[in-house]
């Protein structure tokens, strides 16, 4: 894996991944492999991040990597051999995924635990999550209110926590766990600013509890977990400001125990945001380690699909800035 660029934190992640993976190896240099200096940078951060958080757990960064490796073989590799067979999930109600994993709290632990460390080394998961970092927190205005729902392992947050230019962070989660998980992680990485964590369902908090109340919103791995995405979209959106962004990372052919929406595709992501009635300003797709894009859409493998979707602005909004177009093309 020589002559690959990834920067000193991620070196010493890989090589403690290696140890105790050894077989892994190959399989780590194909997905760092072409890496462009943005993500190499944000890999790097976030690696170094993952290595703190390990450092403040019991068994240390090697329980982190232990778990990454209970996510590889024992979470997605049966869940990758029923789609093969099948061509779609194995599970398609919450209510099976609340049964089988939702409801394990020690499963949770091992599965989100291997999931932040997937961020790091798998290519399509570093590509999104630095699309979040690189395009989205940039895009929200100075003071900007910010709204992660289902923060997971919090490491997102983290991210919108740190950052001088928004005037406030939350994040809203169904799970207990993941909202102790994220507290804790925050306290971990020295967040000291206040950070608003709820325990609340979305399709339950009400409209006019924080009306128009966040200027931007993130469902990162959310959506494929829903009966109905389309139905979590249009309920966040209602907490959104008039021109409000909402960021979707959402995977297409991504089989796991808990995944019970199927996308299939980048198109198909844009379409859901759309029906969701969002305007869709950007869109990216990234797939898995070790093939290219044509080759994941051809064979059914897993690609992130990235959407940005805004809010319509208000129509007196709309009427002002079409006024300022007008001026600036034609002159007063």
């Amino acid at each position: 894996m020589s002559g690959i660029p990834r920067g000193r934190r991620t070196d010493e992640l890989v090589k403690l991944v290696i140890d105790r993976w050894p077989d892994h190896a190959g399989y780590l240099a194909k997905s760092f492999q072409g890496r462009d200096p943005a993500v190499t940078a944000v890999s790097d951060e976030l690696a170094g991040i993952v290595l703190t958080l390990g450092a403040h757990m019991e068994g240390g960064v090697g329980r982190l990597i232990d778990d990454y490796r209970f996510l590889c073989e024992e979470i997605v590799l049966p869940e990758q051999l029923h789609f093969r067979r099948y061509r779609r999930y194995r599970l398609s109600s919450f209510e099976d995924a609340e049964r089988e994993c939702y409801a394990n709290a020690a499963f949770m632990d091992r599965y989100m635990n291997g999931l932040l460390v997937s961020d790091v080394v798998w290519s399509n998961h570093a590509h999104a999550f630095t699309a979040y970092v690189n395009e989205y927190l940039p895009r929200l205005p100075k003071g900007g209110r910010h709204l992660e729902i289902g923060p997971g392992h919090g490491v997102f947050l983290y991210f919108a926590a740190r950052d001088p230019n928004l005037g406030r962070v939350a994040g809203w989660d169904i799970s207990p766990t993941s909202i102790a998980n994220t507290r804790a992680a925050l306290t971990a990485l020295g967040v000291d600013r206040p950070v608003e964590l709820k325990l609340a369902n979305l399709f339950q908090v009400a409209a006019d509890e924080a009306p128009g109340g966040f200027d931007g919103i993130v469902m990162s791995e959310i959506l494929e977990h829903l009966e109905d995405p389309v139905a979590a979209m249009r309920a966040a959106s209602r907490h959104l400001a008039p021109g409000g962004l909402l960021w979707i990372n959402v995977p297409a052919n991504s089989p796991a125990p808990d995944h019970i929406y199927l996308v299939d595709g980048i198109d198909h992501a844009r379409a859901l945001v759309a029906e969701a009635g969002l305007e869709i300003v950007d869109s990216r797709a990234f797939p898995m380690s070790g093939a290219t894009l044509e080759e994941a859409v051809q064979r059914k493998l897993t690609v992130s699909c990235v959407v940005l979707g805004r809010k319509a602005p208000e129509p007196g909004l709309l009427n002002q800035e079409a006024r300022i177009l007008e001026v600036s093309e034609h002159g007063a």
